[in-house]
């Protein structure tokens, strides 16, 4: 379903929505694509190396996302009519599959946020992992339940940029998330504004 009659082509959608989608799918298939390689090769600095690049590539595609959210909030809305990953490589997938897949994660969660609390010792790094993960956990079961991109424009958004790996990492694109959702309330509400004078 488009929300518009013609779809945009994905080269004319902003630079920074195409770096922060390549960028999270690059920095997915490094280590994936490395694995290989990191079986067959001992030496510490080739694996220092590939998980630096990684992370130098997830640093430009978390603040290109930011940028993202912040500035085009509403970008979740807009079809593209060709070459947007997200469309190619996570919405053909069925919802079904995208359903058990999120359910999975949320049961691997829920065991990874009990298992600090079995002992009844919570130190510090523990309860940082417990608000991390509860607030993960939170809007993991909001994006299965709930989410609906038209609804939830800068949720759409931070799902397209990150190929979903957004839900993951949610706590660190909260106060993004905030301020992007603040300000697609105000511009699509001048838009429908304008729609009806």
């Amino acid at each position: 379903m488009n929300t518009n009659d013609n779809p945009k082509l994905y080269r004319e959608f902003p630079l920074s929505v195409r770096i922060a989608q390549r960028s999270w799918l690059t920095a997915l298939a490094i280590p994936v694509l490395s694995m290989r390689i990191l079986a067959k090769i001992k030496i510490p600095w080739v694996l220092q190396t590939i998980f630096g690049v990684t992370g130098l590539v997830a640093l430009v595609g978390f603040v290109a996302t930011c940028w993202v959210i912040v500035r085009y909030p509403y970008i979740g809305l807009v079809d593209a009519a060709d070459g947007d990953l997200y469309a190619k490589y996570i919405e053909k997938i069925s919802l079904f599959i995208k359903k058990l897949v999120g359910l999975c994660v949320a049961i691997i969660l829920g065991v990874a946020l009990y298992s600090p609390m079995r002992d009844g010792n919570i130190n510090g790094l523990e309860l940082l992992w417990l608000l991390y993960g509860a607030c993960t956990m939170v809007f993991l079961l909001f994006v299965l339940i709930k989410f609906n991109r038209f609804d939830h424009p800068t949720v759409a958004t931070l799902l397209r940029c990150t190929m979903g790996l957004g839900i993951l990492l949610f706590p660190l694109f909260l106060p993004a998330l905030i301020v992007g959702s603040q300000r697609a309330k105000r511009l699509l509400g001048q838009a429908q504004d304008q729609l009806t004078s």
